[in-house]
């Protein structure tokens, strides 16, 4: 929800509770307001009464009464009372003689005295008119009150969007800024508001900032991959110069063999962490439609002799040709660390199951009877020390970067690394099912 859209929100909320709140209580005030005008009109009615009964026009009083519908006087004789009570005011329901419907009355009812004649009088007056006055200004008000509402939402929506532009340009800024421009977006820090000026300026410093460092790991990346290979070539190529000498006792072979894996070992996990810092700063940008049963071809014909020396059973079935839009070495890479991990973590004598489809690549295993761990794709986390712990994670980053969706899932004896992505193109077919050379595929 819009930073604008949730405060308009709680102001519209506010401001209902308050109408609603108001208006009945400003129908009540101004009903009684004019419940007391009523009162003291019918009070002077009650004055003007007594003047009559002190000239002794009582008739003539009541004649006059008749003459005005809206003014009723209803007299009745009674005995004298024993005690003169105090007036009472009554409101009650009478049909209109006109349309006959039910009209609210305000009623004084008091007993008056003419000499030794005692009278109990009722002088009544019609509210219609009052209620329909009042009901006429409280929707008056309500939808003046509406009509302000409406306007100072449109007009806040309108000057807050107006306000807060520069707030949007710079977020449109942001979302377009990619650090494989090399260059910092400027944001604008002329600017009327004070808050939105210093924002900018912040931001103007931050990108800068996040660019030249970017470039300066960039050049380290790169510094490292040369420097550091050279060096490690030559150790390697000088061992191996050692161990072809023929005057090398077995000890010294045997130490120099340890020292010749260690350094092939520190030679791929250098690579590797190369390779994936170079992932992480998405330094493949170059983009295309990358066949992947090719791939999955190309990397079985480099893995069967490591399948065969390992005595593994490998089933592949194809049910599409799909084609993904990622890097092609990146994909080289993708298929090349799960084929890897699924050789390297597997049991001798094993079966390894690849599956693809028009939208999944699964590369299933068999191993170890229970479930790796829920960091199985951080760095380090190899199951055993056969390799660096390095080859999920740059899978995971990998996937990352071409927005497909990694997920591990075990089903005794099987460990399941499943890829779903969206294809470019995929051609389908019947299943086929194929192996490597001297293999033993299972159906």
């Amino acid at each position: 929800m819009r930073l604008l859209t949730r405060s308009t929100r709680i102001y519209i909320i506010y401001a209902s509770i308050m109408m609603l709140i108001a208006i009945p209580i400003f129908y009540v005030l101004i009903h009684e307001m004019f419940i007391q005008d009523v009162d003291e009109l019918l009070m002077h009615n009650k004055s003007l009464l007594l003047k009559q009964i002190q000239q002794h026009h009582f008739d003539e009083l009541r004649s006059i009464s008749k003459a005005n519908w809206q003014t009723n006087l209803v007299v009745q004789p009674i005995p004298k009372p024993l005690e003169i009570p105090k007036d009472r005011w009554l409101t009650v329901y009478d049909s209109n003689p006109i349309n006959q419907e039910q009209v609210p009355y305000r009623v004084l009812s008091t007993i008056l005295a003419d000499g030794d004649r005692y009278y109990r009088v009722q002088i009544r007056m019609s509210l219609i008119d009052s209620e329909d006055l009042i009901r006429s200004i409280v929707l008056t008000i309500g939808m003046l009150w509406a009509l302000l509402l409406l306007g100072w939402i449109g007009l806040s929506r309108f000057q807050s969007k107006k306000l807060w532009q520069p707030f949007y340009d710079a977020l449109h800024q942001l979302k377009q800024f990619q650090l494989n421009q090399h260059t910092a977006p400027q944001f604008a820090t002329q600017l009327n508001i004070l808050e939105f000026q210093e924002l900018n300026q912040v931001l103007n410093l931050l990108t800068h900032h996040i660019v030249s460092t970017y470039q300066r790991e960039k050049e380290f990346t790169e510094n490292m991959a040369h420097e550091m290979q050279t060096p490690l070539t030559v150790m390697q190529s000088q061992i191996e110069l050692l161990l072809q000498d023929t005057y090398l006792n077995q000890t010294h072979a045997q130490h120099l063999q340890f020292l010749h894996q260690a350094v092939r070992r520190l030679s791929r996990i250098s690579r590797s962490l190369l390779l994936l810092t170079r992932i992480e700063h998405h330094q493949f940008e170059e983009l295309s439609d990358v066949d992947l049963h090719e791939e999955i071809r190309k990397n079985l014909l480099l893995m069967e002799p490591l399948i065969e020396a390992r005595g593994l059973t490998l089933l592949y079935q194809v049910n599409a040709y799909p084609r993904v839009r990622m890097h092609p070495f990146l994909a080289e890479v993708l298929i090349s660390n799960l084929m890897s991990n699924a050789v390297r973590h597997n049991i001798d004598g094993g079966q390894i199951s690849l599956e693809l489809t028009a939208d999944r690549l699964c590369v299933a295993n068999t191993g170890v009877s229970q479930p790796l761990d829920d960091r199985v794709f951080d760095r380090y986390r190899a199951g055993t020390g056969q390799g660096n712990g390095l080859g999920l994670a740059i899978v995971r980053e990998i996937c990352r970067t071409a927005n497909l969706h990694l997920h591990y899932q075990f089903q005794d004896p099987w460990h399941k690394f499943q890829i779903h992505f969206q294809p470019v193109e995929a051609v389908t077919q019947d299943v086929m099912q194929a192996s490597i050379p001297n293999a033993q595929p299972k159906v």
